[in-house]
């Protein structure tokens, strides 16, 4: 998200490239923005390289270059609400502009979040939520309330017998019960200030799972601090998530920055088939992956048992590719076995005279040996999951999927992040086998539903 003088300057920066060929000097731009001084244009254009809106060559003159964050749309703010008490309704009306792959279809507004109440649901003091105008809920999704005729609140909807209960995503804090409450729009994401989280206490819990873009989310959380990344990214728009997408080469980046020395990222994905030929999209990220630093420690399958058959002119595809992705060497590998055939103590070959036979000693086979990188389960109910919570979810990847990579490449304690967490799966294993977990997505509905997962596992 921009504010409106970071706005003016990129604005500022694209006409004026549009029209020479070539970038702004700074002191063009402190002239024509009537900024105080070249230092003052040095800081917006700092705040709007980390955002990966433009980029810049180091000690160059007029190399400033548009990223690709440059198509953005523009949001009514309205004011701010309370994710606390209520407070009367204050509008103020002006425009912040968002990249236009962060929010979906519909009538939208913005407000700036005041108070603690929602925390649990990733909303902090300082965010801002973008909400699609909207008269109904269902149960459970967090709306923008109107009570008393003119207080609003943010909070979680629940309609009971005879009354309205408001809950809070804070423990701390107790629901509020009305009689009528008018609802005038969903929360469907989150923008975080980043500046001024990272100031505050408690930026980011581990064992929780928060609404919000995950780059951004990410941009929030401390270098080095992840030990596992298990995500299934949408790819080649094979479904449709909400009419949500997502910037792959910011998201990787970011990964690399949070994973740990001798950390691993598995990057479930396939290839979508266009017009008869293979995008291998999955082929090009690994090759990004591997350009900005990550090692390809392995090029695993995800082989499914039951695909149906797809296509009437090729073999049916029945498998995704897991690319290992390890920063340095991977500081845990705990093999998984499985059994071997044959056990026990046999006659062994283990040398062959020149007459051509060989000769044998009683040896004693091994009961169990390394698994090889392909690894089948069945999908569907039954043999993704048996929880049928997850399948509110258009793309989930097997529960033991998940489970394997985790007990492979970490071990108890350690930290396991889903930056695309959807139906929860991955947070869910990594909560069974004791590791702590940290999820985000930019979906509130899925957020929802893997929260519910898995407050339902592990009760």
């Amino acid at each position: 998200m921009l504010t409106k003088k970071q706005k003016r300057v990129l604005d500022y920066i694209e006409f004026y490239t549009q029209k020479h060929g070539f970038s702004p000097s700074h002191d063009e731009m402190r002239k024509h923005l009537k900024l105080s001084s070249v230092s003052t244009v040095n800081h917006y254009m700092k705040i709007l390289q980390d955002k990966d809106y433009i980029s810049r060559e180091k000690n160059t003159a007029r190399s400033v270059e548009i990223g690709k964050k440059k198509h953005l749309v523009n949001i009514p703010f309205k004011g701010y609400i309370a994710a606390g008490q209520p407070i009367e309704v204050v509008e103020e009306y002006e425009t912040i502009a968002v990249p236009s792959s962060f929010v979906s279809t519909g009538n939208l507004f913005a407000l700036g979040v005041k108070g603690d109440s929602m925390i649990d649901e990733g909303i902090f003091d300082g965010d801002t939520v973008i909400v699609r105008k909207q008269s109904s809920v269902e149960d459970g999704e967090t709306a923008v309330a109107l009570i008393n005729n003119n207080e609003v609140t943010l909070k979680k909807i629940y309609k009971e017998k005879n009354r309205i209960r408001l809950e809070p995503a804070n423990p701390k804090l107790k629901p509020l019960y009305v009689k009528e409450v008018i609802i005038q729009g969903k929360v469907i994401s989150t923008f975080r200030n980043i500046e001024e989280q990272n100031n505050k206490e408690g930026k980011t819990k581990l064992d929780n799972i928060y609404r919000s873009d995950c780059v951004e989310f990410m941009k929030s959380m401390d270098e080095n601090s992840v030990d596992l990344t298990v995500t299934s990214p949408p790819y080649d728009e094979l479904r449709d998530y909400k009419g949500y997408s997502f910037d792959f080469e910011s998201i990787a980046k970011q990964l690399f920055r949070v994973t740990k020395k001798g950390g691993v990222v598995v990057w479930v994905v396939g290839d979508k088939i266009k017009k008869g030929n293979k995008t291998l999209t999955s082929f090009k990220q690994s090759l990004f992956f591997q350009q900005i630093g990550f090692n390809v420690h392995d090029v695993m399958i995800y082989r499914k048992k039951n695909t149906p058959f797809m296509r009437s002119n090729a073999y049916t595809n029945c498998f995704e590719f897991m690319f290992v992705f390890s920063k340095d060497s991977p500081k845990t590998f705990i093999p998984l076995k499985v059994k071997t055939v044959r056990q026990g103590k046999e006659m062994l070959p283990f040398n062959k005279g020149a007459d051509g036979v060989n000769k044998k000693i009683l040896g004693e086979l091994k009961p169990e040996k390394t698994m090889t990188n392909i690894w089948e389960y069945a999908v569907g109910y039954g043999g993704s999951t048996s929880d049928r919570l997850a399948f509110e979810h258009p793309a989930i990847f097997p529960e033991r999927l998940a489970e394997d990579h985790i007990l492979s490449w970490t071990k108890v304690g350690d930290v396991v992040f889903d930056p695309m967490c959807g139906s929860g799966t991955t947070c869910k294993m990594a909560a069974f086998n004791k590791r702590h977990y940290l999820g985000c997505d930019i979906s509130q509905e899925y957020v929802e539903l893997a929260k519910k997962r898995l407050k339902n596992a592990l009760q």
